[in-house]
């Protein structure tokens, strides 16, 4: 039997008939193996003790001391103890403050275990030991229902509870794995993320001291130790960004920004593409324009950078001046101009239904202020119903214009080249998507892998391989525009 096969047997028989908690004790368990220190919270009846004891059933023999809020000497050495835990821990009073500053600053190679109904923050803070704490722990108030019945059909009292012999841990193989652990090299992207994450520390004053960043990355070399590698990979490093930073501002923080911290890492050959998608939607407009329009010379102005169409309508006794790009002329696209701000006029909708006469239509809102008004050119008010306005044609100077032919066919051919390059850098992006997705797969199965911050991952993987492969799909369907013949 391997190491990853009896930790995971281990696994599996500390977790039976403890639903829904099971990452808290697997999280427990790499602390213990590591001698660190953590905050257990959760309210009274949400399996704190369960848990410890749970804990203390992985080893072979394990000498506790255990502290409660009663009056009690503390030993003059920790050194015979394996775990010291202090139960309904609550630092009330200098005694107790004192006696965990003893426990934290005088065990050499003993765990450390608070538990409590208090919230981390204002209990570590009252005591002033926040910064001496490697994680925190959060036990859930609730059982799913499912979870709860299946308890309750199951649950033994625990009386009978006993880890298999030959799964439990002896102090010399803890000693032993120590050496090895620290082996275990950590990757670049383990690193990158770890990096990342203190910059974000710093961003927002939280405050981690260098030994709590060692400590989590000897947790992050255990994880990949106890799966059989050498060197850690980013599934290494998901329980980072899970609540065990202490304070609940700290968590919400790095919660919220780790999915995104990861993505940047695993993405950094990608970064460009996956945060802006190339806009094939716009590529196949155009190119359809083109092919399904005339070669007319229509009378145009430059404004805001492109060649535009310029009307003028009367709303609520004023004259105001609406500009269409070129673009649209002859297309059945909806589209909203450009006011003389140079911004787009949300307040007005055109079309010219492929033909070159302009429909305008104008939100009923505007009808009777115009569209000049401080609340309409603020944006405050939001088009909800437009009613057709007028049809204005467009007048052309030339028909069949040699020149607009010409300059058609070179937009036409530059669009061509576009769309096969577009194709080619699209199939290699997706293909390296696929790569990864795959790649990372094998990473679900492993031991102490953080599942819901992974699916959520590899959720978004696929989303992004989907939206890649819609513009592939149209960038295919431009290509397909090119056998039709033009106007």
């Amino acid at each position: 039997m391997t190491l990853t096969n009896r930790i995971q047997n281990l696994m599996q028989a500390l977790c039976q008939e403890f639903p829904e908690r099971q990452d808290r004790l697997q999280l427990g368990f790499l602390a213990a193996i590591n001698n660190e220190s953590f905050y257990l919270y959760g309210r009274s009846g949400s399996g704190k003790n369960f848990m410890v004891n749970r804990l203390l059933s992985a080893f072979k023999k394990t000498n506790v001391l255990k502290i409660d809020n009663r009056p009690q000497n503390l030993p003059a050495s920790f050194d015979d103890y394996d775990l010291i835990w202090f139960k309904d821990f609550n630092p009330i009073d200098d005694i107790t403050k004192n006696s965990v500053r003893s426990a934290l600053q005088n065990r050499d190679n003993s765990m450390l275990i608070l538990s409590s109904d208090v919230r981390p923050e204002n209990a570590m803070g009252r005591a002033d030991i926040a910064d001496d704490i490697t994680l925190t722990i959060y036990m859930p108030d609730n059982l799913s229902s499912d979870s709860l019945c299946m308890l309750l059909q199951n649950h033994s009292l625990n009386s009978s509870f006993k880890v298999p012999e030959e799964y439990t841990i002896s102090e010399e193989e803890k000693k032993q794995w120590s050496e090895e652990i620290k082996k275990v090299v950590l990757s670049p992207d383990t690193m990158t993320i770890i990096g990342k994450l203190s910059e974000l520390c710093i961003e927002n004053a939280i405050y981690v001291p260098i030994s709590k960043w060692l400590s989590l990355a000897n947790i992050v070399r255990t994880i990949a130790f106890f799966n059989g590698r050498k060197e850690t990979t980013f599934s290494d490093a998901l329980f980072l960004g899970t609540s065990i930073w202490g304070r609940s501002t700290s968590n919400s923080v790095i919660m919220d920004n780790f999915n995104n911290i990861v993505k940047s890492v695993l993405f950094k050959d990608l970064a460009g593409v996956v945060e802006k998608a190339y806009d094939a939607d716009s590529l196949y407009r155009r190119v359809k324009a083109m092919m399904h329009s005339s070669n007319n010379l229509y009378e145009t102005k430059e404004f805001n950078g492109e060649q535009c169409i310029c009307y003028r309508i009367t709303v609520a006794g004023e004259q105001t001046p609406l500009y269409v790009p070129l673009q649209y002329v002859e297309t059945n696209e909806d589209f909203n101009p450009y006011n003389e701000l140079r911004r787009v006029e949300k307040h007005v909708r055109c079309n010219y239904h492929g033909t070159s006469s302009c429909t305008i239509s104008i939100d009923s809102a505007i009808k009777g202020v115009g569209l000049r008004n401080n609340n309409s050119r603020n944006g405050n008010s939001i088009p909800e119903k437009f009613e057709d306005f007028a049809t204005l044609p467009t007048y052309i100077l030339r028909e069949n214009d040699p020149e607009v032919a010409k300059k058609k066919r070179a937009n036409l051919e530059a669009c061509q080249k576009e769309a096969q390059s577009q194709m080619e850098q699209q199939a290699k992006i997706l293909r390296s998507l696929r790569d990864l997705y795959q790649s990372n797969k094998t990473y679900r199965n492993d031991l102490f892998c953080n599942l819901e911050i992974f699916d959520k991952f590899q959720t978004e993987l696929s989303e992004t391989f989907n939206k890649i492969n819609g513009v592939a799909t149209k960038l295919k369907e431009t290509l397909e525009l090119f056998n039709a013949p033009t106007k």
